[in-house]
């Protein structure tokens, strides 16, 4: 068990923030004398933290479509839903810093107010920027909100409940992602309601995180300096480096092609600039100018230390990908060859998120019993990598059971990795850089989620405008025909209902969501090589010995 030690020689830096951190020592847990139902309620308050996470990156999946056609501007129509994975995965670092130096239970009140306003602008918004501005300010609130929850969880779950306690946050997460799309297409369909209650929907959540965030205890990480010397020493010019890295991946993706000519002057600029900033990024980050070792944005120190936290850090990332591809893509397939709406689209994902949590906590709790980490990921690796590879023999005619069974598959691999690299990075790391290694998870799972989309998004739109193009040639559909179709808007190409036109459609479509797919072959197998180059080795997890008289002597306290 470990505690803050005293000695002032012992100095540590977390988060990389550049304050001298007093080192924890194997002494007192912060979890000792707590009582039970408090742990409960941080374990219940992280959960809807999750949660909300989750559902505002897919809540506006079956509602972006109504919000085009309230406002318009297709070219702005991708923004609406990347805008906050983009956003988020660009703030991650900032997140992190903050955690770092302020009083965490008024950081997440402060996260919580954010999010609220962002619901509260994009549900009334009177035009399609104003809802990207409210998606780009949730997702501001939605970075540190998440990285207090895996914060809270390091600090204050036994070593040998992290798992499970990660397992937790990773069940809300899903919880959240299938039902945003689920919850938002119900609120549009009803005709009491509109697409706005999709995000107004976020605030009653967001208030009970408040509520519960009042029960918490009151923790900032240990530094001997104050808040407004560690925000002076801070890495603003990395800080600055990574959002526009970020932002300018973004800007590529989606503009490159739907908005822009590949060929034009503002690709052209916008992929230099990308090149640039990143390039400096990466520089500056790794010859640290304008900032120290211990103060950079980016935890380059703990990759450095560990093969074991780089080769997890690799897994998770590429676990992300196959797990956004996935759920944003394989609904477009059910619309497109079935006929399905955005409600029984959105249903066709079960077994892929039911499959999923399911070995999510499966995992959390054995791997502590187990010991022994790449077994898992061997196995996670196997099972998403032959998923993935049979899902490229998928046509618009296969069964609706090989699809879900594939679904299932890979769910079953992603959710056996999900929150592995949480336990097994505390495991082998110092405790003074265990929080780093936590916004290195928060980074990997929304950062591979938004690099996903991002990347898939350019495959959709580009290859899929050239298949259908080629495919209806001849027939006298304009392009904006067919970015309406391939926006999945009520495009003059599917209300004309010619036969012959429909099966060319859902033939191209459908080559155009296997390209998407090869994403996730690509990163099954990279993930698969990452797990054998691990070192079979077991982790030392203990379970807490209480002092006699305390609550935990009588029980160890659960998740």
């Amino acid at each position: 068990m470990s505690v803050i030690s005293k000695s002032p020689e012992e100095t540590a830096s977390i988060h990389g923030i550049g304050a001298d951190v007093l080192r924890q020592e194997e002494a007192r847990h912060p979890r000792e004398g707590m009582p039970k139902w408090q742990w409960q309620i941080i374990i219940l308050g992280n959960g809807i933290m999750s949660l909300v996470n989750g559902y505002d990156v897919s809540n506006v999946a079956n509602v972006q479509i109504l919000i085009y056609k309230a406002f318009g501007h297709i070219e702005l129509l991708p923004w609406i839903s990347l805008a906050y994975s983009v956003v988020n995965m660009a703030t991650i670092p900032l997140a992190r810093k903050l955690t770092g130096i302020c009083e965490l239970r008024t950081l997440c009140l402060v996260s919580c107010l954010l999010v609220m306003a962002g619901s509260a602008l994009s549900g009334a918004a009177p035009n399609v920027q104003a809802v990207i501005v409210g998606r780009a300010l949730l997702a501001l609130g939605g970075a540190p909100m998440y990285q207090i929850a895996l914060t809270y969880n390091v600090v204050f779950a036994y070593p040998h409940e992290l798992g499970l306690a990660q397992a937790v946050l990773g069940a809300f997460f899903a919880v959240g992602l299938i039902t945003g799309p689920i919850i938002g297409g119900a609120f549009a369909d009803n005709e009491h309601t509109t697409w706005r209650w999709a995000f107004y929907i976020v605030l009653p959540l967001t208030a009970l995180v408040s509520l519960c965030i009042f029960f918490y205890p009151s923790y900032r990480v240990p530094s001997r300096k104050s808040a407004l010397t560690n925000l002076k020493e801070f890495d603003w010019i990395g800080c600055v480096l990574h959002i526009g890295t970020f932002i300018l991946l973004g800007l590529s993706c989606i503009f490159s092609g739907p908005t822009w000519a590949w060929n034009s002057g503002s690709t052209i600029a916008v992929w230099v600039l990308l090149g640039v900033v990143f390039a400096a990024y990466v520089a500056q980050q790794t010859l640290c100018l304008f900032t120290t070792p211990e103060r950079r944005i980016f935890p380059v120190s703990i990759l450095r230390k560990s093969r074991v936290v780089v080769l997890t850090f690799v897994c998770s990332t590429c676990n992300a990908v196959c797990y956004g591809v996935n759920l944003y893509y394989t609904p477009i397939y059910f619309a497109f060859t079935r006929g399905y709406g955005p409600l029984a689209a959105a249903v066709r994902l079960l077994p892929f998120v039911c499959v999923f949590i399911v070995m999510t906590f499966f995992s959390g709790g054995l791997l502590p019993a187990v010991k022994y980490y790449m077994p898992f990921y061997v196995v996670g690796g196997i099972l998403i990598l032959v998923g993935a590879g049979v899902e490229q023999t998928i046509t618009a005619h296969s069964s609706e059971a090989k699809v879900l069974g594939l679904e299932a598959l890979i769910g079953a691999g992603v959710g056996l990795l999900w929150q592995l690299a949480a336990p097994v990075s505390t495991m082998v790391l110092e405790p003074h850089e265990r929080l780093d290694a936590m916004a290195l998870v928060n980074m990997a799972a929304l950062g591979g989620t938004a690099i996903a989309l991002s990347i898939a998004g350019t495959i959709y739109q580009n290859v899929g405008y050239i298949l259908v193009e080629s495919a209806l040639d001849g027939f006298g559909y304009s392009s904006h025909d067919v970015r309406e179709l391939l926006a999945g808007a009520d495009s003059p190409i599917l209300r004309g209902g010619h036969p012959e036109v429909l099966v060319l459609v859902v033939d191209a479509i459908t080559k155009t969501i296997l390209r998407c797919f090869y994403i996730t072959l690509a990163a099954s197998a990279i993930c698969f090589i990452a797990a054998c180059c691990m070192k079979f080795e077991a982790l030392p997890f203990k379970k807490p010995e209480a002092p006699k008289g305390s609550e935990s002597a009588e029980k160890t306290p659960s998740v």
